[in-house]
């Protein structure tokens, strides 16, 4: 989550009264902001990713606004009838733009300051690191509308960026400044960049890299141009709306000027300022929480979460919600303003009475057994993710079957759900390979196996996995581990030759149990140890504990 520092003065004077320190740690708690640290005059505090709104001081007091009662209900914002035009010629990899203005700004110091530092914090989060939405701010009285987003040849075009003091090219952009080179990859290797241009062909930034040292926002700034583009024409509304009506908080008072987007398609209107509206029944405040209220307690909770509230009958009300609480899906998330407003601190606990008696899960049991007996055979405990990726589990392992893959996955690393273990502890002995030898490594934990006949087609086993590394190991070493883990056990196995390409033909076996297959060992195959840059023999085994523990039943 995204620590904030807000500067206490700065914060008084948006809320227009003094604020104790008793205060702040009462009411930020309950918008669910962690405080980290109070410094003489800042607030560090950590707001949650769902919570974008509260990324900057101007959110935290519009929502503060409510809970001291000093400003409860929805905050209406001041739209002129005007309107901005904005006309989008942008390349096909970066598709989408959208604008806004704020009129009658009063910034300082500390508000320029806030106004970048809500910018940051949303590239970093909501708009995935500028990847998917990208922002800037402008000071509108530097340009003149309408305002254009082209596409154009990085070599063409020269601007001075911000905190510069030359003019280059879109090219030496990308290498000669910081920013350039932290976010060359969104463009490189295009054949056009993006460029934002005003009527006169003033340059207002290279997005999605860097803004334009002419058009920066400083103390003098009365009126502002943003704009956001992206990938994603939902997550760049949201974002344009969060930083409009944030910024509009400075305005004395603030006049907002919606900008009319020329698309190939369709016109697009920004930023989204209608409240959206949601149908809150009464009943299921309690029934979520086991807290009764009354009607009037839950209007006027909702009323200091800054919602407009209208009563649609005895049992449900009509409440409206800002369109920068994008937090706001479902009747649920007004429950948990009503109990944030309310204060959890109020709320009396209740001990239900004990219905059964809790114990260990076997499979935890005979874990903790296997655990104990490695550790006393002069092994070393591992732990891995559960998420690996085919590569490691299939490609490195000389085999070619299906493992459970995820559909969007969010790192090159993680791609799919473990179905051994093994590999991962190859893993493990290769980045140690400076340790010394023997290495001895295990690890026990869930695996995810294929099967067409479950409802997930899928099915969850607990594994044992052990490795030993050294440049005299062989076949026996495997074979003197599997003994003495089963004897310790007190079960009787029986070994049986496999072919598995994983492991050296002739040097590998499945070991049985009452006759059922509930493992292999053996030493690893050379091409696998190559794999895993792997330079010593290695032999290993593998055991499905949840076969054994059936076994055991």
């Amino acid at each position: 989550m995204p620590v904030v520092d807000v500067m206490i003065r700065d914060l008084e004077k948006l809320l227009g009264r003094n604020l104790s320190v008793d205060e702040i740690e009462k009411y930020l708690p309950m918008l669910k902001c962690e405080i980290e640290e109070i410094e003489e005059e800042t607030v560090y505090y950590e707001a949650t990713h769902d919570r974008p709104d509260l990324f900057s001081t101007e959110g935290l007091a519009r929502a503060l606004k409510g809970l001291l009662e000093i400003e409860k209900g929805l905050r209406k914002f001041n739209v002129s009838r005007e309107k901005v035009e904005l006309y989008n010629y942008g390349p096909s990899y970066r598709p989408f733009v959208l604008g806004a203005v704020v009129r009658n700004l009063n910034l300082d110091e500390e508000a320029v300051r806030q106004i970048m530092n809500l910018q940051e914090r949303l590239h970093v989060t909501y708009c995935r690191n500028r990847r998917k939405v990208s922002i800037g701010v402008y000071d509108l009285d530097t340009i003149k509308p309408p305002i254009y987003y082209k596409a154009v040849d990085p070599r063409e075009v020269s601007f001075t960026p911000l905190e510069e003091t030359e003019p280059m090219t879109l090219e030496d952009i990308l290498s000669k400044t910081e920013k350039g080179r932290e976010y060359r990859h969104l463009v490189e290797g295009k054949a056009k960049y993006p460029l934002l241009v005003d009527s006169e062909g003033r340059v207002l930034s290279f997005p999605p890299i860097i803004n334009s040292e002419d058009t920066k926002v400083t103390e003098n700034t009365r009126n502002v141009f943003i704009d956001v583009t992206g990938i994603d024409l939902e997550s760049m509304l949201d974002v344009i709306t969060i930083v409009t009506t944030s910024i509009a908080e400075r305005g004395s008072p603030e006049e907002i000027v919606l900008v009319v987007v020329h698309m190939k398609s369709a016109d697009k209107l920004s930023p989204r300022l209608e409240p959206f509206k949601q149908v809150l029944e009464l009943e299921l405040v309690e029934k979520l929480s086991g807290v009764k209220m009354s009607r009037e307690t839950i209007v006027d909770c909702l009323e200091k979460m800054r919602h407009g509230v209208i009563p649609l009958s005895a049992e449900k009300l009509e409440v409206y919600v800002s369109p920068y609480r994008i937090d706001v899906l479902h009747p649920v998330d007004l429950v948990e303003d009503v109990l944030m407003a309310y204060d959890y601190d109020r709320i009396e606990p209740e001990y239900l009475p004990p219905t059964a008696s809790g114990k260990i899960s076997p499979i935890e049991i005979i874990s903790r057994k296997v655990r104990d007996i490695m550790i006393g055979l002069g092994f070393q405990e591992v732990a891995n993710y559960m998420m690996s990726n085919p590569d490691t589990l299939v490609k490195k392992m000389r085999l070619e079957e299906r493992v459970v893959e995820v559909l969007n996955p969010k790192l090159e690393k993680y791609t799919a759900l473990r179905n051994w273990i093994l590999p991962q502890v190859l893993e493990v002995l290769s980045r140690n390979k400076k340790a010394g030898y023997p290495v001895k490594v295990f690890e026990v934990g869930d695996v995810a196996i294929i099967d067409e006949t479950k409802d997930v087609k899928a099915r969850i086993e607990r594994h044992l996995a052990a490795a030993v590394a050294s440049p005299e190991v062989t076949m026996t070493d495997a074979l003197v581990l599997c003994k003495s883990l089963f004897m310790t056990l007190g079960l009787d196995y029986s070994l049986a030759e496999e072919n598995h390409r994983s492991f050296i033909e002739g040097r590998c076996a499945k070991i049985l149990v009452n006759g059922k297959k509930v493992g292999i060992l053996g030493e690893i195959h050379p091409e696998v140890l190559v794999s895993f840059e792997l330079e010593t023999p290695v032999a290993a085994l593998e055991i499905d504990l949840t076969s054994i523990l059936e076994i055991l039943a």
